[in-house]
């Protein structure tokens, strides 16, 4: 400025001599920089441009008092940058740049720009990933803006597989604003409800009258209004499993983890890294030492009694097929061979061993630990002791067993045909149904659940411990059961006939003698446990009420309990039960894969078990796995099954199968 001011001197001294020519002198000053920009980083940039029929000898620019002498740059541009150290902390708003320049005759013209300290709005919303909107509750978020901004636009987007459903609002809609420059949007204010039975990817985008779109993607979420299901508990993440004490979870950072339900501890059991394969192809099961899982990079992997342990390589293609108690079941080599591991002991079994099969290898556990399988190429069930139950034409499906009794479906292109084999040594044809599905019996207490199909639909039919047969379903469309990867055969009996089954979207309870009641969509899936029904959506565990709607029995912390323990207050503000720093790194499971209590691998990456794996044979679809989750025990029960079943068990015919 000092430069500046002795130079007007000058031209002071000069004004009579050079009065004709600054007549016709004029300043212009366009400013390009900042031009309703948004401040970042430690300076405000300032760029502008400068004419005069003279010669533009001062450029400056001045903000909050502060002023700096822009640099010529050529052409007539002049440029410099504000340091914000010297200016101090800029309140959040707009702030006015001036820029003035000046001739060497004195003149000057001046133009302004406006710099913006901002900061985006604030975005809440009253859903979690994988959380499931439900009878009651209404979606509900707000933009709320940095003052003095103000949010202008607020839009929640969910996406299904083929159809979009948006929730908006904006500056100029007629709904009013309970808080001045602050926007709501909620179910049923603009319009109707979400669909209820769909999963859908939830979006939430917002503007406000200065930056840019605000864009939050918060993932997978369930709507599923049924006034049958009330709301017991949410874990911290997607339900795989679940006892009367346990919930074993995949949360949307791709950390698998076991909580506890009573004091809210997590116990983290893996994290799975970006490199995997989707989060889709992780299941698994609760185990009484803790759990055991498919992992997304293809390993089976276990958490016993607080200790990471290697199941199967992945380079061997596991697949785990059944888990109950204390045993587990899983094949390599494209399912050529199957193994069993006792998890307490850590030691191996071969159950199967054929190179160049035809797959699936399928199999389930019995409460005590007995293991019965089969194969495409095996006309009967194999039991303990190698017992063989039943020789019939056809590909065999999974067979179920329940302690009491065991169950398989044979397969022949077109029917099933479905037989029950009794611990008296009785088999018992329960019926043929039109569908090829593996998943279609369910054995409890003694009861077993079946389809048969009446010529144009597959009905649910029951028997009885009794040996009584009854028709469950009468329906025009075929129903089917309600199924999970490591549960098949075993959720959908209740301890006194109660069957859960999916018919046209929706979910039923049937029993004898009585119209199936419906419960809700076919969302999730029904489990029955210590004498009630329970059905899991995302992270959500439900309650099946009476028709009634009587409340849940369940004593345990309800939705809003858990979301004032999580910090979310009224569940406004998307969060979870977890500090950052709790996030695991995935490096350092990498590290562990090969711990000293894993099984060894061989130099090729296949498992050493008590028979050398053979490789030649073809990947074919995996079968869907079953188990149940009650305690292991001593295998004398199945044995017991076995052996009463060794005299009806047929000699295998000798027949070609291609």
């Amino acid at each position: 400025m000092r430069t500046y001011r002795s130079h007007i001197g000058t031209s002071i001294a000069l004004a009579l001599s050079l009065a004709a020519q600054a007549a016709d002198a004029a300043v212009t000053v366009d400013i390009l920089q900042p031009l309703d920009t948004i401040i970042e980083g430690s300076t405000i940039p300032v760029r502008a441009a400068a004419s005069s029929p003279e010669d533009i000898y001062y450029v400056e620019a001045e903000l909050e008092g502060l002023t700096i002498e822009l640099t010529p740059t050529g052409d007539g541009y002049f440029e410099g940058a504000f340091d914000l150290g010297e200016l101090g902390e800029l309140p959040y708003g707009p702030h006015v740049v001036t820029v003035n320049a000046y001739n060497t005759y004195g003149e000057a013209a001046s133009a302004e720009g406006t710099a913006y300290q901002y900061a985006p709005p604030t975005l809440s919303w009253n859903v979690l990933p994988y959380d499931t909107i439900s009878n009651g509750m209404r979606f509900g978020a707000k933009c709320v803006p940095t003052p003095p901004f103000e949010c202008i636009e607020l839009t929640a987007t969910f996406e299904t597989s083929d159809n979009r459903y948006q929730l908006y609002n904006d500056a100029w809609s007629p709904y009013p604003r309970p808080v001045p420059d602050v926007l709501y949007i909620r179910e049923g204010q603009s319009g109707g409800y979400l669909p209820s039975g769909k999963t859908y990817t939830l979006t939430i985008t917002a503007r406000d009258d200065v930056g840019p779109v605000v864009s939050r993607t918060i993932g997978t979420i369930y709507v599923d209004r049924s006034p049958r299901l009330t709301a017991v508990q949410r874990a911290p993440g997607r339900i795989l499993d679940f006892d009367a004490t346990r919930f074993l979870f995949l949360d949307h950072r791709r950390r698998l983890g076991i909580f506890d339900r009573d004091t809210h501890q997590v116990t983290w059991v893996e994290a799975i890294p970006e490199w995997g394969n989707p989060l889709s192809s992780v299941y698994g099961a609760l185990t009484p030492s803790g759990s055991v899982h498919q992992s997304a990079t293809g390993y089976i992997l276990a958490w016993v009694a607080g200790v990471r342990r290697q199941i199967a390589s992945g380079t061997a293609g596991p697949r785990l097929d059944a888990v109950n108690g204390d045993t587990v079941v899983w094949t390599v080599n494209g399912d050529d061979w199957a193994l069993t591991q006792s998890l307490s002991t850590g030691t191996n079994r071969t159950l199967w061993f054929e190179p160049g099969s035809r797959s699936p290898f399928q199999a389930d556990v019995s409460p005590s630990g007995g293991i019965f399988f089969g194969t495409y190429e095996g006309a009967s069930i194999v039991g303990p002791g190698n017992a063989l139950l039943g020789d019939h034409a056809g590909n065999l499906q999974r067979p179920i067993t329940d302690g009491t009794n065991v169950a398989g479906r044979w397969w022949d292109g077109m029917t099933s045909s479905s037989y029950l084999y009794t611990a008296d040594g009785e088999e018992v044809f329960l019926g043929d149904s039109i569908t090829g599905t593996s998943a279609g019996l369910l054995l409890h207490d003694g009861h077993a659940a079946f389809l048969r199909s009446d010529g144009d639909a597959n009905q649910v039919w029951l028997r009885t411990p009794d040996g009584e047969q009854h028709q469950i379903s009468d329906l025009p469309t075929s129903s089917q059961f309600d199924q999970a990867k490591l549960r098949v055969g075993h959720d959908g009996i209740s301890d006194t006939g109660e069957v859960v089954f999916l018919n046209g979207g929706k979910r039923y309870i049937g029993r004898p003698g009585g119209a199936p009641e419906q419960i809700n969509t076919d969302l999730g899936h029904a489990r029955w446990l210590d004498g009630s029904w329970y059905v899991t959506i995302g992270n959500t565990l439900f309650q099946v009420s009476s028709p009634a709607g009587s409340p849940a029995r369940l004593a345990a912390p309800g939705i809003a309990e858990l979301a004032a323990a999580d910090g979310l207050g009224e569940r406004e503000v998307l969060s979870t039960s977890f500090a950052e720093d709790e996030v695991l790194d995935s490096t350092v499971w990498a590290r562990d894969l090969h711990e000293p209590d894993a099984l060894p691998a061989s130099a090729d990456g296949s498992l050493l078990g008590d028979v050398d794996a053979d490789t030649r044979g073809d990947i074919a679809p995996a079968g869907a796995g079953c188990s149940t989750s009650g305690q292991a025990g001593s295998s004398g029960g199945a044995m017991g099954l076995a052996a009463a079943l060794v005299g009806l068990a047929l000699a295998r015919r000798g027949r070609a199968r291609s």
